[in-house]
């Protein structure tokens, strides 16, 4: 049954807007008491499904008959997705309580995929909160919905069985978007045959909002910058309307004293979504070259949209009505990580502490299959509330993937991607990409890191080992103590050759890769995937 008997775009139409406002974004007026008491509420409707649920009476047992609000943390372990994986195999459709309105997938640990049945609910669930996102991205202030019946809405973000796929899908359940290219056409294209169509066909009809993966903003953007764009000629760059917006971007640059045009100048956007670890260092980069700030969320496969930033586009709130959260503390998952104990420590919304970090565990609503499900997501409490914003809940940040962190030993701190990012900003390091990997020489463990410059830009691995090594010792607590402790250096780096990653990339897609497995981690990625970069690197 649809939670909602009109679709959002019907009350825009009316110009209904604070009706709208209040259906997608009206949680952010919520006390932490009116949270907690929507959380309470709708994990005790899961656990009652729960109990005619296959998949919990097969993982379970009759333990699923006797669980309540009150005592579920103490009855049920924590669990993860191995815990699941041979009963959501083959992708039956009678393993949970609800009937299965699609799967979605995501690329898992190893690169072995895991799938994620999604209720009728649940899929409903994830098309509200998608204009939710809409809503919020291009909004400028409290109640103020700017998204209209027929907004061009451009996406260069995987599409189902991907969690970005299905949310364009599932919002399209609820407002009328002119989506570019239409949903069905996007599922046949490959990554770069995507990118192309959006662009293409936003060249004619333009853009409203857009989604797509902060790196390829930035690089458009310097493309543009540098009078790189593609200029071939093609017989769609004569229909009017294209040949108007480059007229027009053409004006607009010139009136800024500008003899080249940018993405802002073709296209005026009402929001743009970024997906991507590195978007807080871009920031103002993407809004120079499109015009707008980028808009974040925090989004899983196994749980949907989780939490979303407000009008402020900064810190991000989580959604009272996706799923149930506990957080297990930052020394719990150090000390699993360092001495391999299980944490059974976990706090509720309403019990985190400004400044530190937790692992997120999520309980599904609407019939959803993972109870007491380990996200493996940390995030970082950085305030209880916002004055300015009149919001009373806790405000989060994302940290990144709780296995992407590197301990060199047990006492040299964690160094993770966004540490290193902002290590080389600082630094004023020009790469196209890199990795780092923990490995060993003998038994000395090292940090190595693997980076490609961008085009016609020199690095000297020596003088760029020594000035990272003297900036992690000033950004990360113990690390300073390394050298003293171990008695060397514990940093290597390998400069790669220009082109290595888009070699790697091609690669992979002649092996047949799918979308997620295309480029390496960035963080301790697999030997076999060091290998191939070197291997890659070597063939200039």
């Amino acid at each position: 049954m649809k939670r909602y008997r009109e679709k959002t775009s019907d009350l825009v139409r009316r110009r209904e807007f604070q009706r709208a406002w209040q259906r997608h974004c009206g949680f952010l007026d919520l006390s932490l008491e009116q949270f907690m008491a929507i959380q309470r509420r709708l994990l005790q409707e899961q656990l009652d499904l729960g109990r005619k649920s296959p998949l919990w009476r097969h993982i379970f047992g009759d333990i699923v008959d006797e669980l309540a609000v009150e005592n579920m943390r103490e009855q049920v372990p924590l669990t993860v997705y191995s815990d699941y994986e041979p009963y959501l195999q083959g992708r039956p459709n009678d393993i949970l309580s609800r009937p299965i309105k699609d799967w979605a997938r995501t690329s898992g640990l190893g690169g072995s995929p895991k799938w994620v049945p999604y209720t009728e609910e649940m899929y409903e669930h994830l098309g509200v909160c998608s204009i939710t996102v809409g809503i919020l991205c291009a909004a400028q202030t409290r109640g103020d919905v700017r998204i209209r019946p027929g907004d061009v809405v451009a996406s260069n973000l995987p599409p189902r069985p991907f969690i970005s796929g299905l949310a364009l899908m599932a919002s399209s359940e609820f407002f009328d978007y002119h989506f570019i290219p239409p949903l069905d056409e996007t599922e046949q294209l490959t990554f770069h045959e995507r990118t192309r169509r959006v662009f293409e066909l936003a060249m004619r009809d333009g853009m409203a909002l857009l989604g797509a993966m902060t790196i390829v903003l930035v690089r458009m953007g310097e493309m543009f910058e540098q009078g790189q764009q593609e200029r071939r000629f093609s017989l769609s760059m004569l229909h009017p309307k294209v040949l108007w917006r480059i007229g027009r971007a053409v004006l607009t640059a010139r009136r800024e004293g500008r003899d080249y045009i940018l993405p802002r100048d073709l296209w005026q956007l009402k929001g743009l979504q970024c997906g991507g670890t590195d978007t807080f260092l871009f920031r103002e980069k993407i809004k120079y070259y499109w015009g707008v700030e980028p808009y974040e969320i925090y989004a899983a496969t196994e749980a949907g949209i989780m939490a979303v930033q407000a009008w402020d586009r900064q810190d991000l709130y989580f959604l009272p009505d996706t799923a149930f959260y506990e957080f297990i503390p930052h020394e719990e998952w150090v000390r699993e990580r360092l001495e391999g104990i299980t944490p059974q420590r976990t706090v509720l919304m309403d019990e985190v502490e400004v400044g530190k970090r937790y692992e997120v565990v999520i309980t599904n609503f609407y019939g959803g299959p993972f109870l007491r499900y380990r996200m493996h997501d940390l995030v970082e409490v950085v305030g209880i509330g916002n004055d300015a914003l009149g919001i009373q809940l806790p405000r989060f940040q994302f940290v990144g993937r709780s296995g992407s962190f590197i301990d060199l030993s047990g006492f040299a701190g964690l160094i993770d991607e966004k540490t290193l990012l902002r290590a080389l900003d600082q630094l004023d390091v020009k790469y196209m990409d890199w990795v780092v990997a923990k490995e060993f020489e003998g038994d000395q463990p090292y940090l190595h890191l693997y980076i490609e410059p961008q085009a016609g830009v020199t690095l000297n691995a020596d003088e760029l080992r020594y000035k990272l090594h003297e900036r992690l010792k000033e950004m990360v607590v113990d690390y300073k103590d390394v050298e003293s402790m171990l008695g060397y250096q514990p940093l290597k780096v390998t400069v790669l050759a220009t082109g290595t990653f888009e070699r790697y990339v091609q690669y992979r897609l002649q092996q047949g890769a799918d979308l997620a497995h295309l480029k390496p981690a960035r963080i301790q990625p697999p030997v076999d995937a060091i290998a191939l970069l070197i291997a890659q690197s070597e063939r200039r």
